[in-house]
């Protein structure tokens, strides 16, 4: 007989958190694959690829590979295509990628891992201000600082990178972000713009001018 203890219901499921929602973002949005290269500040988001999920991640050898891949993609099948990268060097090998993007109008959504919060600007290791780099070259480039406006900013990503005429944006999410609880929730049109704005912050300046209209 089996005992009260194996009729409860169980107590180690894992809470989600930011990377979960990156993914389930990325699954609401119609994704199938992305490219990309793991490293320390976007192994969250690997580690939520490896517990699950309907996207299909390609290994690249190098970052720029990836975004090219991503880019060769969008073309080939009329999506947007997703590119992965970590922090520092991984963060500005996807520069090239998104360049050419723009240039070509691809569309684009490059994810990047970043130093946890408390070490930005502290020229900590593999810190780089991906957002300031990106800017010039990108539809908009956010860096989101609270999980809870992470769902909201990655569906406006893709919005802007289909819409009006298509090109590149980055979202740049530091490690404590995408470890942080959270519960995917698909936001609203009306919500979703004001919290993706909120999630630039004090980096509103880096993003294109006139990129929500672009």
């Amino acid at each position: 007989m089996p005992s009260a203890a194996s009729d409860a219901a169980p107590t180690d499921v894992r809470p989600a958190n930011g990377a979960d929602v990156v993914l389930r973002a990325f699954e609401a949005e119609g994704v199938e694959v992305c490219f990309g290269m793991p490293g320390g500040a976007i192994l969250p988001l690997y580690d939520a690829i490896a517990r699950g999920t309907t996207v299909r991640h390609v290994l690249a050898r190098h970052e720029q590979g990836a975004g090219h891949m991503a880019e060769g993609y969008a073309r080939a099948s009329g999506e947007v295509g997703v590119a992965l990268a970590t922090s520092g060097p991984g963060a500005t090998n996807l520069v090239t990628p998104l360049a050419n993007a723009r240039m070509d109008s691809t569309p684009l959504v490059c994810v990047t891992g970043q130093v946890r919060q408390q070490l930005i600007g502290t020229d900590a290791f593999q810190e780089c201000d991906i957002v300031a780099v990106a800017g010039p070259l990108v539809k908009r480039a956010w860096q989101v600082r609270d999980v809870r406006e992470l769902a909201a900013t990655i569906h406006a990503a893709f919005r802007l990178a289909r819409s009006g005429r298509p090109g590149p944006v980055l979202v740049d999410i530091p490690r404590d972000v995408q470890e942080a609880l959270c519960e995917y929730v698909a936001p609203g049109r009306a919500n979703d713009s004001a919290a993706a704005a909120r999630a630039t912050g004090p980096r509103a300046a880096a993003s294109r001018t006139g990129a929500a209209a672009a």
